[in-house]
């Protein structure tokens, strides 16, 4: 067996979860690991990738292959990132910018969240090559505008944008956890910290996490005011009218997150657009929504030929994401691995997740004799 370039006590993002599961607050774990309502739609997330199968190749030298990707013209070392999620520091304290620099130094995607809790300038000057922001779409057509300018200045390198939230998620755990949306501190959190020492002692150094780059952008000052506007800040249903003007106002690599449809995907190319990410939102929105891969497998012809495809949703290892490829997705993203892998080992987990996945893709690829993974296609599925 040869070395692992990580910590060989969590050599699966499994075992990262398991160790999160201790390491930290209840409603921290939940918040990232949680569904909507039964959570069978993060079920079929995953039992859709178990299905697929691929068919190895052998009597082929594989003492090398090549696992980068290139999309939007530029090269990236690992065709995998971290998709947006919000509140991203309550899960560990300076998740974000630790994230951020780790996928700057390993050549890898990372969206910052419109609703991050680090700056969006700051991002910028820690991860220059390899920063994307996601946007979600502002009722306020002038707060948009401002937004996208910020993000434009900043120089980041993609602008996403999230369809599949058009109304705000009823999520069991959050509730029975007191999760609010602005993070508030109720006695239930207060006790569940106590209880977690290191994380509570990390919190407070670095402060109490909050929605930073949608803050300007509020009128009042109260706590009442605030969950308020977190409430009414976004479009309740992107339109193909703010999609238009969105194009207009951004010359850079535009890209969707959130299709499930093949007629959304039909309506993408007819905008201009892109990519997509295809995405169920990990099945914390709709429980009824058809798995990711399930999605992916029903794009129409014309949305491989005209768009760069991504996937998100139920990808946790390296496999997966070689999976993805072979049904034609250039790019996978695991928000869930990710955080599974700061709360147990705090910011180094970044590193160790990113390892994880570069050995998984890998030793995917060598097993099944493909020199390169941008060879991987449908011809390695065993219809």
């Amino acid at each position: 067996m040869s070395a692992v370039n990580y910590d060989p006590r969590y050599p699966s993002v499994f075992d990262l979860k398991q160790k999160a599961k201790k390491q930290i607050p209840s409603f921290a774990f939940d918040y990232v690991d949680g569904g909507i309502d039964d959570e069978k739609g993060k079920q079929r997330n995953r039992n859709a990738f178990h299905d697929i199968e691929l068919i190895p190749r052998y009597l082929t030298d594989v003492s090398s292959v090549d696992i980068s990707t290139e999309i939007f013209g530029k090269h990236y070392a690992i065709p995998f990132g971290v998709p947006p999620i919000g509140l991203g520091n309550m899960m560990w304290p300076g998740a974000e910018a630790a994230l951020a620099q780790a996928c700057q130094k390993s050549s890898i995607p990372y969206i910052l969240s419109t609703f991050s809790t680090t700056q969006l300038e700051e991002i910028a000057q820690i991860a220059p090559d390899v920063c994307w922001f996601q946007l979600y779409m502002p009722n306020d057509i002038e707060v948009m505008k401002d937004i996208i300018r910020r993000v434009k200045c900043a120089g980041f390198n993609a602008l996403v944008i999230t369809l599949d939230i058009p109304v705000g998620a009823k999520r069991n755990r959050e509730i029975k956890n007191g999760l609010k949306l602005p993070f508030r501190l109720t006695p239930n959190i207060i006790w569940q910290s106590i209880i977690h020492p290191v994380w509570a002692i990390q919190t407070l150094r670095h402060g109490q996490p909050d929605f930073v780059n949608v803050l300007p952008y509020r009128k009042d000052t109260d706590n009442d005011g605030l969950a308020q506007f977190i409430t009414s800040f976004t479009q309740h249903g992107v339109t193909p009218e703010r999609l238009k003007m969105v194009r207009e106002l951004w010359d850079g690599p535009l890209i969707l997150k959130g299709i499930q449809c093949k007629k959304d995907a039909k309506l993408a190319i007819r905008h201009g657009i892109d990519g997509i990410i295809v995405s169920n939102h990990g099945g914390r929105q709709l429980d009824a929504a058809p798995s990711s891969v399930d999605s992916l497998r029903q794009l129409p012809e014309s949305a491989h030929k005209n768009l760069t495809i991504m996937l998100d949703s139920g990808i946790r290892t390296g496999l997966d994401v070689v999976r993805a490829k072979a049904l034609g997705a250039q790019m996978g993203f695991s928000g869930r691995s990710f955080f599974y892998g700061m709360g147990a080992l705090g910011t180094g987990g970044a590193n160790q997740v990113i390892e994880i996945f570069r050995d998984e893709i890998t030793r995917s690829l060598q097993q099944l004799g493909c020199l390169s993974f941008s060879k991987m296609d449908s011809s390695w599925i065993n219809q």
